[in-house]
């Protein structure tokens, strides 16, 4: 039969065995919501320049076109520099 001290032992050895593994799949979990948040950011940009394609072509409001595209351009490029940010933290 085991005793109490020996399992607390082999617990604590597990768990300084599994420590290092669950820290990086916490720090991977973190960095796909940046990297979720960065490609929607992308993909509105994306948006934002097909709009302006639009009203060059057919007409319209191609100020707002051009205001909406930088407002989603510097949305991408606050990301991209926290997610920067977020990396070195690690």
């Amino acid at each position: 039969m085991i005793t109490h001290a020996a399992n607390e032992k082999r617990a604590r050895r597990l768990a300084e065995a599994l420590t290092p593994v669950i820290q990086q799949h916490l720090g991977s979990r973190v960095m796909v919501e940046a990297d979720r948040r960065t490609i929607e950011a992308a993909q509105k940009v994306a948006e934002a320049v097909n709009q302006l394609d639009q009203t060059k072509f057919a007409g319209g409001r191609e100020v707002a076109a051009r205001r909406a595209l930088e407002r989603a351009a510097r949305s991408l490029r606050t990301q991209l520099n926290n997610r920067e940010k977020n990396r070195g933290r690690k």
